[in-house]
């Protein structure tokens, strides 16, 4: 169904996009070291989600639908996340840090999944990434759809493979400094993980 070699390429460069730090990323390590690992997986869950829809709807053929909106369509959607990032920054600077590991009073997976889901959507530009990194890897010998459908599964496992490893790597810091300095000090540098995702998110998708 796929080229060997041109899939364990794609599979290769994949990886290295997933472990780029980005907007998901950051949210994925401000919810661990901010409040648990199971947020943080709901995270990486909700990216996830909004992933495989991105997925069906470029490999459905409906790219061309968003190539046809407006830039300021696209501005509008991806200000939208600036703006979710900023306020949950907000929050957790303003937060006592007085949690403990394991706990989130203030808010629950549930709610950092459906969080998840809004900041992924606010990047409809995903799906015409798809439309150049995919034929990058296609093998014109080969039917285009099951390459397609194989690629997408791959992509997703690596994806969501990739967030996990973010998690538990927040998640062991996260131990190791609440043990050092306190919850309140986790809690701060979750809220500027935050705001970095923001201003990442400004950056790397341009107007």
């Amino acid at each position: 169904m796929v080229d060997p070699l041109l899939f364990t390429g794609f599979l290769a460069a994949t990886a290295l996009l997933v472990l780029s730090p980005g907007p998901i990323v950051s949210m994925i390590i401000a919810e661990t070291l901010g409040r648990s690992s199971r947020h943080g997986l709901a995270v990486a869950l909700g990216a996830g989600v909004v992933l495989v829809l991105f997925q069906i709807i470029y490999i459905a053929g409906f790219s061309a639908v968003l190539m046809a909106l407006p830039d300021w369509g696209f501005t509008a959607i991806r200000y939208g996340g600036v703006i979710l990032l900023a306020h949950m920054a907000v929050q957790m600077l303003r937060s006592k840090g007085n949690v403990t590991i394991g706990e989130a009073p203030d808010k629950t997976p549930a709610q950092a999944f459906r969080h998840a889901m809004l900041l992924s959507a606010t990047n409809p530009k995903a799906i015409l990434f798809f439309a150049a990194f995919y034929p990058q890897f296609i093998s014109r010998d080969l039917p285009l759809t099951p390459q397609l459908i194989v690629m997408g599964f791959g992509f997703l496992i690596v994806a969501v493979g990739g967030d996990c490893t973010w998690v538990a790597a927040s998640s062991y810091a996260r131990t190791w400094l609440v043990k050092k300095g306190g919850a309140r000090f986790v809690t701060r540098l979750a809220g500027g993980v935050l705001l970095c995702g923001a201003l990442l998110l400004l950056l790397i998708n341009p107007a």
